[in-house]
This record gives structure tokens, C-alpha cells and sequence, in this order.
């Protein structure tokens, strides 16, 4: 690939070079583009990243609540012109070594990024979306808009007339949670004459009320290269990356497309009143909810946003910092937190004040002014605003975003100006705002920005959210209502025309694409994936001053990134509980030498990264074996490396565990934030429940991070008053016991420094481990857990081996098995349970222990789905026969092995492996078998599947119905809360 040197003024494929910009602090040279026929804007960060990113973008401002750009962002990836398939974007997912692909909604506009490491995988990405969006099949022809958007359903006129739909389904499941609500009605009273004032994503109530020819509409208006937004990101080919897109802009003239959004003027401080819904089970006193929101800003305002950040988690980010301390001493709350809202024309916060009694909101609300008040009157702790600035720098410069690929990220950052009309580089350039920061807050300026901000801001609203037990019955009676008043007001002849178009629909889902459609689909070829290759361990193992120590030999930049694993093998399971939650209260609670503020913001000025955790590992060879650990993870730049020996000693060797009020305010919070993310996430801990019964390391990450330590803190917090000074005596006494060289493995990634790990191992007591327990997996049990919603999740698994004879070859199985995962997926049960289904998502995975899980997202249905889920292997031997290529599925299950990977996500995989008995040759086998699989392997796999299905156990988190639904299938069922 040759170099390209951009300058103002160049012309290349159509484009006009606007201007180019270097960027020191992301390591990237920014060059500006405009569309000469059409005006479509592009920029192209030019870094070195072998993973290439490319990204179109719509502003599109919704004016209801009908969630019109939810719909689109799906429905349009349901076929193209070019590409007349049903979905071609599944296509991709089955058959692409993409590092991303999806689609995003926001507020205000819709984006659709893809990455890839590959060049040509990258222009078929392109070139599927870009027809995918500029020429939707859906404008042709209503069926994406039905299945995706919503449709009335009824097999017979005799029926009860339902709605479905996969976007009306996933809001359904968010607005189970009162966050998406408090959020959706702050939205509404700050921003009343404004796009912002509409719930984007669409509301459940409101979504059938969209029509086609609005959805028609609304892309005709906004989906048009005038006001389109394109990324690049990478070392990409830009000669065959912009003639792409020029093969696509070509046709379009130049349009004028209204996407203004006014800036919303300062309101009247209203105030709302709503209701969340919580189960028949839990006690609904002082579980009101206050919220107030502010405008602040606008979106060229970096200085303000970050300026923000920092002031709220000086004023909130722990229970001991000044607004949140005066809350919980004043006994008016259980929690307090600061949400500030991103990627906005207008920059707004909102502060949360959890389980209060409604009729003290308002002196919560004089005592949070009267706080705010005396801090700005008397001046916001410097050292805490320096160190909270110290804190953000690293982060920003850090630029660690997981899994996620950096150009992705990097694209919806140059939006949050870029959209409005501001500089796509904004955000890019941070340094001198950090700089500026600091010396203001010697100035004193964060005081008068306080006041500014919080304390004298006209543009601010309140909210008050009660709690209701009957809010869901009602719900759903109103709903059924609705519809039987509907269906009441239609004719025979209207009645017969939605049964009909009900099962046109169906068979519209239930069709295959014709061969033809699917040869037209741009596609890798497994020739195109080396046989050698993929990620491997260079990890290198030895002893250093009598510990075990993992070095991963990284560029990082100048981090270091350090992790110590102390193993917890001999302790018993209810020890594991409290361990996990000791583990969350290391560096939250006061030292010998520090209150638990001046903790906090030392860790945050001094160091990068300073994270306290429990986590466990397996042999899959061994599913008797699991090695829990106490995990610190530590990032330290070489001039912090003497404060992290000073605060890692000062944490793991003096934390004071004697302030009980602080200890049970915490856990408190940390049972309100499991329950929550049970109601939001229900399928993550419903498959934890079910795997618990497959092995020894499932059942104790269940206890350590499941139900198991949600049921221990919702003990705790009810016996707390018995209980809580034995358990904190217990904590204090732990540290020597615990954090001892004979426990240690610790793991570097980035420059190995000997003299410092030996001076960090040195802070360590020599205190012996006892001897490994025995550990066994839990007993099975068909459960159900009961949430306040209007949708489910599933899990559903068991054993390859346990379930069947044991196989000569087990790693062959898994190394197919990875593929038939792929199949089902994105095929069989993609169409049953998502397409047919209306559930939001599902999937099947394969552990390397031959633990196979079934599971489902925002389900309406799911008895429905367990039942589909048993024909798996069944849909399995079909496609055998169908003598459809396996190349695509087996390109994407690579491509799925092999994620993008920052340093710090690369040195965990390395121990992970590491304590989970996985070597290279482990890694390089099931590579080599994923790629040989065939159709006599995969149909073995599938009789193995059958037995799988039969001997599955099952677990369902849902609303009261779906759990009534699901009948005999449940043997058990219990609240959540209650």
C-alpha cells in the first residue's frame, strides 16, 4: 500500500481536499474531504492501526417518540438493491473477519461503522452498507419495517390481537429499568422544544403508533449524502476506500436538507412526578427517586465537559466525598451519582438520589443546594481537583477502550462537535485543556463554575419517580384494552386482512434466500486466512523473589500494566462471598493514614489505574479444577512508581474496616446496582446460574459475582445490624492472611523493572496458604427468577461431554462446535427467536470444557425460545444437507477468536490462559480445526447437540407472566427482590 501525503486543494475521487491537521496526542494525521457534487463531508484520521474503520453517519432528529431512527438503523440493513437478501448485515456477521460491525442510534443522528484488519473485507463491508443505507429495500417493501419496527399478530380472526416487534421488544426491556425512564423524562422537561425531548430509541407505548409512510419519510428526508458524515480511521487504502464510496455518491446532487436543531433556551425549573414498576415482592418505602438535571454547556466547550467530569467525581465519585457524605450522613438516601449526557448539541448532567422517602425530596433537594452552596462560598479542595484532572488526563492519553476498536470510538468522538458544525478535531486535542484546568483551580475558578453550573443555572428541571407494584398490571391491562378496542372497531373484512398479513409476514420470515442473492454478496474466501496465524501467548514465566511472576514483553507506551493474583483456593465458599466483597471496599474505605476522600483522590492523582476484584479460573480439561483468585490491577506510568508501592502497600496492608455506617451504605448501593443490572441484563445471570451447575469454577463465579453474592448482600443488609461488626472484624483481619508471596502470581505487561516487582512483592506478609479445597459444580435446578418487566431472558445448557459419551477427540468437538455456534446463531436461531420471535437477541456458545449455552435477550417469548432452542440440533443436520458452504462461517468464527486487543486486554488474556492451563498449542489446534471443519464433523456434533438439548437445564429472568408462561418448564421461581 502506497503512502499518501494529502494536501489542501488535491482532488481524489471526487472529494476535495479541505484541509489536513496533525494530531500529536492520538498519534494521527487528520485530513478533511468534501464531496464536490453533493457536499458529503469525510475525514480521515491516518494512523498506524492495522485495523481499519470506516463509518457513515446521518443527523437525523426525531419529532415523537415513535423511535423512527430505531427502526431505520435496523430495517435498513434488511436488504438492498444490490444486495436482495433478507439480511445481509447477518450475512456479513456469518462470513466477515470484521473486528466491528453494528449499527448505533442516537439522540440526533445514526451511525454505521464497520472495522476490519482486512483490506478487501473492508470494501465488501463498505460497500454493503453504503447500498444498504442510501437504497433500502425497505422503502420498497414493508416487511423490514414490520419485523424490526412492530406488526400487529393474529393467527386467526378468533385470536387475541398482539403486538411484536424486535425494537418495540429491546425498549420494552429498557424501560424495565427506572434509569432509562429518569432519563427519558429528564430529556423531556430539559429540552421541550427540541429534538432531545423525544426518546430516540423509540417508546414502547408510543412505537406502534409510527406509521410506514412516516418511516418512508423520515429516510427520504435525512438519508442523503448532503448530510452525511464519513470516517476513516487507519491505515486504510485510500484510493480504493474513496473510490467506493465515490461509486456511491456519484449519482446524488447536491440537496438541502433541514437538520437544524435549536438550541434549547433556559426553562421554567419544572417538575414531574412519574412511576416505576417494582415487584408485588419488594418493599416499596422510601424507594422514591429524585433527579434533577442541568444544562451546562454547549458542544464546543471541551474545557467545560471535562472540567465537569472532574468536579462531579470530586463531588461525588465516592461516600465520603462532600455531596454525597452530606446525603447519607443526613440518613436521606441509600445512593447519590452524577451522570453527565455526551454527544449532544447542548452538554447536560443529571444527579440521582436513590431510595429517599417522597416526602423528604425536598429537603433532599434544599440540603444538596445548601452543600453545593458552602463549597462554592468556601472553596472546592484543590488537591482533590487536581488529582480528579490527573485521573482524566491518563485516561484520555491511555486511550484503552477494551475490545473495542480505537477508530470506532474515535469516530463517535470527532461527531460530538463535528455534527453541529463545529471542528471534527476538537476532542482530539486535550493537552492545553488539562494544562488550563490545572492552573484554574489554583485560580479558584471550579468554585465559580460550580455556581455557574449547579447552583444558579436557570436551564434545570426536577423529577420525582414512586414506586409502584401495580404499575405493571396496569400496564399490560391498558395494552390489552387497547388492542381488543382495536380489533373491535374493524370489519370482517379489516380483521382478515391482519390475519393475512400477519402469515404473509411469516412466510416472509420463514423464506431462504434464492442462491443468486446470496453469490452476489461480496465475501472473503477461506483462502484468504492464513493457515499459521491468530493470537498467541509470548508470555514469559519464571520466579522472582520467591513469587511466580507473568511477563508479557508489550508496547505500551510507557505503562506498565500490573496485575497480582492472590490465590483463594483454600478457602471455603461463603469465605469466597465476603472475600468478593472485601475485594470492592479496597481503596474505598479509609487507611491508618488516609480518610477514605484523600484515599480516593490519591489513587486517582497519583496513579492510572487502581482496581480491586475477585475472579476465578478453570482447567477445561478439568472441570473439578477452578482456582478462585483476589485480583489488584495496577497501571503506572515510571514516574508513578514509587506512589504505587507507597498506596498498594497503604490499601492491601492498612485498610480500616471500622466504620460500620460507611460499610453498610455501600452495600446498600452495591445490592441496588446487582439488582438493577439483573432487571437489565437478566440473560448474563441466568446463563452464570446455569453453567454453575456444569463445573466447579462456574458455580464459584456464580457465587462471587451471580446470585450467589447478590443473595449474601441482600442478607447482609437485612441482618446487618447483628451481623455487620463480626463481618467487618472478619475484614480487618484478612489482609495478612490474604495478601502473602505464598499466593502470588504476579503478572507485568509492558518493560519488566525487577527492582521495583521485588520491592512490591516485599510488601507482602509470608504468611502460608492452606491446602486447595475440594470444589464441585452446584446442583442443577430448572429456576425462575422474578423481575419487574415486561420481557425475559433465557439461559439454557449443559455439557458436551456429561450429556454425551465421551468423544476420542474432545477438542475437535469444541473446535466444530465453535463453528456450529456460528451457525445456529446467526441462522436458526437467529430467525426463530429474534426474526419470528421478536427477541431483541440470542445465540449458543461452546466452551472449551464442552459447556454449551443457549441463550436469549429482551425476549417476549420465552417459553417459545426454549422450545426452538431444542430443535438445534435438528436445524443443524438440515443445514448439512442443504450443502450451503461452510467457508463464511468459518471465516467469521476465526474472526470471532480474534478480537482487537489493547496491551492491558492482551496481558489478562496471557494469565487468564495461564491459570487456565491453555498453551499455544492448545490455541494453534483449535485455530487448525475451526478451519478443517466439515460436514461430517459437524453433523456428529449435531446428534451430540440432541443429547445436549435433553439433558439441558434451564433458567428464565422475567416479568410475573413470562414466568407464569413458562409453567412446568420452571421447577422453582423466586423474586429478584423481595
Amino acid at each position: 500500500m502506497r503512502e499518501y501525503r494529502c494536501n489542501t486543494g488535491d482532488r481524489i475521487c471526487g472529494f476535495v481536499v479541505c484541509g489536513t491537521e496533525d494530531l500529536p496526542e492520538i498519534g494521527a494525521r487528520l485530513v478533511r474531504m468534501e464531496y464536490e457534487k453533493n457536499g458529503a463531508e469525510l475525514i480521515w484520521l491516518d494512523r498506524e492501526d492495522e485495523n481499519q474503520t470506516f463509518a457513515i453517519c446521518f443527523k437525523t432528529i426525531p419529532r415523537d417518540d415513535t423511535g423512527v431512527f430505531h427502526i431505520l438503523e435496523h430495517s435498513v440493513l434488511s436488504g438492498s438493491e444490490k444486495y436482495p437478501l433478507k439480511e445481509p448485515f447477518v450475512e456479513l456477521i456469518k462470513s466477515s473477519m470484521a473486528t466491528f460491525l453494528n449499527a448505533l442510534t442516537f439522540p440526533d443522528k445514526t451511525m454505521y461503522p464497520v472495522s476490519s484488519r482486512n483490506d478487501q473485507d473492508l470494501l465488501n463491508l463498505m460497500d454493503v452498507y453504503l447500498d444498504a443505507v442510501l437504497h433500502p429495500l425497505s422503502l420498497h417493501n414493508p416487511h423490514a419495517f414490520y419485523q424490526e419496527g412492530w406488526h400487529y399478530e393474529m393467527e386467526s380472526p378468533e385470536e387475541e390481537l398482539t403486538v411484536n416487534g424486535v425494537v418495540y421488544n429491546e425498549m420494552k426491556g429498557a424501560f424495565a429499568s427506572p434509569d432509562s425512564i429518569l432519563v427519558s423524562r429528564l430529556n423531556a422537561l430539559l429540552f421541550p422544544d427540541t429534538c432531545y425531548g423525544y426518546e430516540s430509541g423509540g417508546h414502547p407505548d408510543h412505537i406502534p403508533e409510527l406509521t410506514y409512510d412516516n418511516y418512508l419519510e423520515s429516510h427520504r428526508k435525512y438519508y442523503h449524502p448532503s448530510n452525511a458524515r464519513i470516517i476513516l480511521d487507519g491505515k486504510v487504502d485510500l484510493d480504493a476506500v474513496l473510490g467506493r464510496i465515490d461509486s456511491y455518491l456519484a449519482e446524488y446532487d447536491r440537496a438541502e436538507v433541514d437538520a437544524e436543531i435549536p438550541f434549547q433556551q433556559p426553562v421554567a425549573p419544572p417538575e414531574e412526578t412519574c412511576y416505576y414498576e417494582i415487584s408485588e415482592e419488594e418493599d416499596d418505602s422510601c424507594k422514591a427517586i429524585s433527579a434533577k438535571g442541568w444544562v451546562f454547556g454547549r458542544y464546543d466547550e471541551l474545557e467545560k465537559n471535562i472540567a465537569f467530569t472532574a468536579l462531579s467525581n470530586v463531588l461525588t465519585t465516592s461516600n465520603e466525598s462532600p455531596l454525597t457524605k452530606a446525603v447519607l450522613d443526613a440518613e436521606l438516601a441509600e445512593d447519590l451519582y452524577f451522570q453527565k449526557e455526551d454527544g449532544m448539541q447542548q452538554l447536560y448532567t443529571f444527579l440521582v438520589v436513590r431510595n429517599i422517602d417522597p416526602e423528604k425530596a425536598p429537603q433532599v433537594r434544599e440540603l444538596i443546594r445548601n452543600t453545593l452552596t458552602d463549597l462554592a462560598d468556601n472553596g472546592i479542595d484543590r488537591t482533590q481537583l487536581h488529582n480528579a484532572l490527573n485521573h482524566l488526563e491518563f485516561s484520555t492519553r491511555e486511550k484503552d477502550f477494551g475490545t473495542t476498536p480505537r477508530g470506532i470510538v474515535y469516530a463517535i468522538d470527532s461527531l460530538e462537535s463535528w455534527l453541529y458544525g463545529g471542528d471534527p478535531a476538537q476532542n482530539f486535542r486535550f493537552e492545553e485543556v488539562f494544562r488550563n484546568l490545572h492552573q484554574k483551580v489554583e485560580e479558584g475558578w471550579f468554585d465559580e463554575f460550580l455556581r455557574n453550573t449547579l447552583i444558579d443555572n436557570p436551564h434545570t428541571a426536577d423529577l420525582l419517580m414512586l414506586p409502584s407494584k401495580e404499575l405493571g398490571k396496569e400496564r399490560r391491562a391498558a395494552e390489552a384494552a387497547r388492542l381488543a378496542e382495536r380489533k373491535a372497531s374493524w370489519d370482517a373484512a379489516q380483521v382478515d386482512a391482519v390475519v393475512r398479513d400477519f402469515h404473509v409476514l411469516r412466510a416472509r420470515q420463514q423464506e431462504k434466500d434464492s442462491e443468486e442473492a446470496l453469490k452476489a454478496l461480496p465475501m472473503l474466501s477461506i483462502e484468504d486466512i492464513p493457515a499459521e496465524g491468530g493470537w498467541q501467548l509470548n508470555q514469559k514465566v519464571f520466579s522472582e523473589n520467591g513469587c511466580k511472576i507473568l511477563h508479557q514483553p508489550l508496547k505500551t507506551s510507557g505503562i506498565t500494566y500490573l496485575d497480582l493474583y492472590f490465590s483463594l483456593e483454600d478457602l471455603e465458599m461463603e469465605e469466597l462471598q465476603e472475600v468478593s466483597f472485601y475485594a470492592s471496599l479496597l481503596g474505598d474505605v479509609a487507611t491508618k493514614r488516609y480518610s477514605a476522600v484523600d484515599l480516593g483522590s490519591e489513587l486517582d492523582g497519583k496513579l492510572g489505574r487502581f482496581r480491586t476484584g475477585t475472579i476465578c479460573f478453570g482447567d477445561p480439561k478439568d472441570r473439578t479444577r477452578a482456582i478462585p483468585f483476589l485480583v489488584v490491577n495496577l497501571a503506572v506510568l515510571e514516574s508513578q512508581k514509587e506512589d504505587a508501592l507507597r498506596l498498594t502497600d497503604e490499601v492491601l496492608n492498612a485498610s480500616r474496616f471500622d466504620d460500620l455506617t460507611f460499610i453498610r451504605n455501600i452495600l446498600r448501593q452495591q445490592r441496588i446496582n446487582l439488582e438493577q443490572s439483573v432487571v437489565m441484563s437478566g440473560n448474563t445471570i441466568a446463563a452464570m446460574q446455569v453453567t454453575a451447575a456444569l463445573s466447579a469454577r462456574a458455580a464459584i463465579q456464580d457465587q462471587m459475582s451471580g446470585m450467589g453474592i447478590l443473595r449474601m448482600l441482600q442478607r447482609l443488609d437485612h441482618d446487618f445490624d447483628k451481623e455487620g461488626e463480626a463481618l467487618c472484624k472478619r475484614m480487618t483481619e484478612a489482609g495478612h492472611r490474604l495478601f502473602s508471596k505464598a499466593r502470588l502470581t504476579a503478572s507485568v505487561t509492558g518493560e519488566y523493572d525487577r527492582d521495583w516487582i521485588c520491592a512490591m512483592t516485599d510488601l507482602f506478609s509470608e504468611e502460608p496458604a492452606g491446602e486447595p479445597m475440594l470444589r464441585q459444580a452446584a446442583a442443577p435446578v430448572d429456576k425462575g427468577f422474578g423481575i419487574p418487566a415486561e420481557i425475559g431472558f433465557v439461559a439454557k445448557g449443559a455439557n458436551l461431554y456429561d450429556a454425551c459419551e465421551a468423544s476420542p477427540d474432545m477438542k475437535r468437538a469444541v473446535g466444530s462446535g465453535k463453528v456450529a455456534s456460528q451457525i445456529l446463531s446467526y441462522d436458526y436461531l437467529w430467525n426463530e427467536i429474534r426474526v419470528q420471535g421478536g427477541a431483541y437477541g440470542t445465540g449458543m456458545s461452546i466452551r472449551a470444557s464442552g459447556d454449551v449455552i443457549f441463550t436469549t435477550y429482551r425476549d417476549p417469548s420465552p417459553d417459545r425460545s426454549a422450545s426452538r432452542i431444542d430443535g438445534s440440533g435438528e436445524a443443524l443436520r438440515r443445514f448439512c444437507e442443504s450443502g450451503e458452504s461452510l467457508d463464511k462461517y468459518i471465516i467469521s468464527t476465526i474472526a470471532a477468536s480474534e478480537p482487537v486487543q489493547t496491551p492491558r486486554v492482551e496481558g489478562l488474556r496471557a494469565a487468564n490462559y495461564y491459570f487456565s492451563n491453555v498453551t499455544n498449542e492448545d490455541l494453534i489446534r483449535e485455530r487448525r480445526e475451526i478451519l478443517e471443519t466439515d460436514r461430517e464433523q459437524l453433523t456428529a456434533f449435531s446428534h451430540m447437540l440432541d443429547r445436549v438439548c435433553e439433558e439441558a437445564h434451564l433458567c428464565v429472568v422475567g416479568g410475573p407472566h413470562v414466568l407464569e408462561a413458562c409453567g412446568d418448564l420452571l421447577k422453582e421461581t423466586e423474586a429478584v427482590v423481595g
